[in-house]
């Protein structure tokens, strides 16, 4: 089997999802890049997949046991064994289903059964009771007669005479003591229907209960790879799965060769032991006093500076002075004794984290194609670059947080008939500083700056430019208040908010399609902003995010509020494509679109100027993403 592909098994580790490691099938599509962690992690999945083995008690699964732990083994005899063994040449086979484990069964009656793994006698949960049912008389009247019939009446006995004394039924019952199923750990289902409630299914793995109703067998899901019976391994996870084991064991008796270690024991003239530990690859020196039977003592370091060397250096200016006994009289003076209070000592606490930063893109794509095509059409390919930069600044201490994006929202389309054309084009900053002062309510201060960077066309006239970079822009502060009712929603309102619409160059764009008066370059107001955030996954793998900008303006119409709306819906497919629909609505009462008759001409008013009205504008953009988190 060639080695030259192989598969990459992609692990999540412990941190970010759960304490368990998720490993994906093996396949060949790319070269696996084995890390020393991500290899140990390999290694131990292999060893614990009980399925994996043909024996549990398998030498070769030992040795990687103790290849992982460092058992009482030495390194050089496992590596002696794993050298030998090559698992890319066990050849691995399709088969089917394989029976892995299954539960034992006890049922009460005909629809209620008990799972006991612990096998538990059923005298600490049921009790049997014989139940006395007496019959019931009939006190009811004859109707001729009108004297009271005083008959027995027997549910289930033999009818006996008015003077006999009634003969009880009798009734086995079993009593179930709840309390005491719920302290042993036994579960009790219920069977109707074909149904068990609570399920007994096990993800993974497809289940059958079993002619009797005694057991539930589970089995594997789909083919199983099998390695042959004289291999030590029994059912598989992939088709190449051996070969990344071979690749993982690879990668730790290497690292294992290099960082292998032995213990040295440094003793003195006492007896006392030091340990000092032998690694390859470690060329830092370490401090030991030696000392004679007088208590003399110098320094000498203690280095390892390569495989089965020590190095002994004796510390610079060394000075020996032997201690003597005096008189007390020949001291020049009376020692006294030192301060022996503890010193007062604070809680040592980690330096805090301030800044944190995302940067994600989604790029879509779309293409048609057509060649002699009877009902008509035209090729297309379309492409859309959606980049999203944030960065952070939180500190709980203060009770602030500073949160700044940058967005690039640029798309293109290219036809045959009508060449390269830029069909969407966003640029955008916003930057926002919170002070938290009521629990979920904070001061807030806004800035956002709303543009385009390419040039843009009413197409299909392509010889007037009607936008360009800061033709026109919009920039708005905003201050006022933000609540946060939950952790994807945010509600920012700003009472005193300015806004101004502008455009630079009018000489080449006509400003008044932009909202702003004739002879004028700029349009400024003053009013109330309110953005809403809101992000939700109704279910796992899709997402559905709104960004919401309203503004209204205290001299200009207050009742016409300006609206800003942005959807957008991502369901991921797998770890990097996704399907995004885009939507994008914006009106805005300021800005006015030309009528058009039948004929698509424009209709002119009687003062000689076409009659113009506000329209709502909408955007919408779906199809296959590629995305990238950062």
């Amino acid at each position: 089997m060639k080695r030259l592909l192989f598969p990459v098994l992609l692990m999540f580790l412990a941190g970010k999802l759960s304490s368990q490691t998720s490993l994906e099938p093996d396949s060949l599509l790319n070269t696996p890049k084995f890390s020393l962690s991500t290899a140990w992690e390999y290694v131990d999945h292999i060893v614990h997949t009980s399925t994996f083995w043909r024996s549990q008690d398998d030498s070769t699964r030992t040795a990687l046991q103790r290849l992982l732990y460092h058992s009482t083994e030495p390194f050089d005899s496992v590596r002696s064994r794993l050298i030998t063994e090559d698992f890319t040449l066990i050849e691995v086979i399709k088969g089917d289903p394989e029976l892995t484990d299954s539960i034992e069964l006890k049922w009460i009656n005909d629809s209620t059964f008990l799972v006991d793994q612990g096998g538990w006698s059923p005298e600490l949960y049921l009790t049997k009771e014989i139940l006395l049912i007496y019959p019931e008389k009939d006190t009811s009247m004859d109707i001729l007669t009108g004297i009271p019939m005083d008959t027995t009446i027997l549910a289930d006995s033999l009818i006996q005479s008015p003077a006999e004394a009634p003969i009880p039924d009798t009734m086995l019952i079993t009593r179930i003591d709840t309390s005491a199923l719920e302290a042993l750990g036994i579960t009790m289902h219920s069977f109707n229907g074909g149904e068990i409630t609570p399920s007994l299914e096990i993800e993974g793995k497809a289940s059958m209960m079993t002619a009797d109703r005694n057991r539930v067998l589970y089995y594997t899901t789909g083919t199983t790879w099998k390695a042959p019976e004289t291999s030590p391994f029994r059912i598989l996870e992939g088709k190449h799965q051996l070969d990344s084991l071979q690749y993982a064991v690879d990668q730790i008796l290497n690292f294992t060769l290099q960082r292998d270690s032995s213990l040295l024991w440094v003793n003195d003239m006492h007896g006392n032991k030091t340990p000092f530990w032998l690694n390859q690859g470690n060329d830092e020196a370490y401090r030991f006093w030696v000392k004679n039977y007088r208590n003399d003592s110098i320094t000498i370091w203690l280095g390892n500076p390569a495989p089965h060397e020590i190095s002994l250096m004796l510390e610079d200016d060394v000075s020996i002075n032997r201690l003597r006994k005096e008189e007390i009289n020949a001291l020049p003076e009376f020692l006294e004794m030192p301060d022996r209070s503890l010193a007062s000592m604070s809680i040592m606490e980690p330096d805090p984290i301030y800044w944190d930063y995302k940067l994600g893109s989604v790029f879509t794509m779309n293409q048609t194609y057509l060649t002699n095509w009877s009902k008509g059409g035209e090729s297309s390919f379309s492409t859309n670059l959606d980049i999203l930069g944030e960065a952070t600044y939180n500190n709980k201490d203060a009770k602030t947080q500073w949160i700044s994006t940058m967005r690039l929202n640029f798309g293109t389309l290219s036809t045959k008939e009508n060449g390269f054309r830029k069909n969407n084009d966003l640029f955008e900053i916003n930057s926002k500083f919170n002070g938290n002062a009521w629990g979920k309510i904070g001061m807030s201060a806004s800035f956002y700056m709303k543009n385009q960077v390419a040039k843009g066309y009413n197409y299909p006239n392509d010889s007037v430019v009607v936008s360009k970079f800061l033709n026109p822009s919009t920039l708005t502060l905003g201050l006022g208040f933000e609540y946060k009712p939950f952790k994807n929603t945010t509600l920012n309102m700003a009472p005193l908010s300015y806004k101004n619409t502008f455009v630079l160059d009018t000489t080449h764009i006509d400003q008044t399609k932009h909202g702003i008066d004739k002879e004028k370059r700029s349009k400024q107001e003053m009013g109330t902003q309110i953005v809403i955030n809101n992000k939700v996954s109704p279910y796992k793998d899709l997402t559905i995010e709104n960004r919401v900008r309203l503004f209204s303006s205290y001299l200009n119409n207050p009742q016409n509020v300006d609206v800003d709306w942005e959807l957008i819906l991502d369901q991921k497919i797998n770890w990097f494509f996704t399907i995004r629909l885009n939507l994008h609505l914006i009106y805005d009462d300021d800005i006015l679109f030309p009528v058009l008759d039948s004929e698509g001409s424009a209709i002119v008013l009687p003062d000689g100027n076409p009659k113009k009205v506000t329209k709502a504008q909408f955007k919408e953009f779906i199809g296959l993403s590629l995305q990238f988190k950062f």
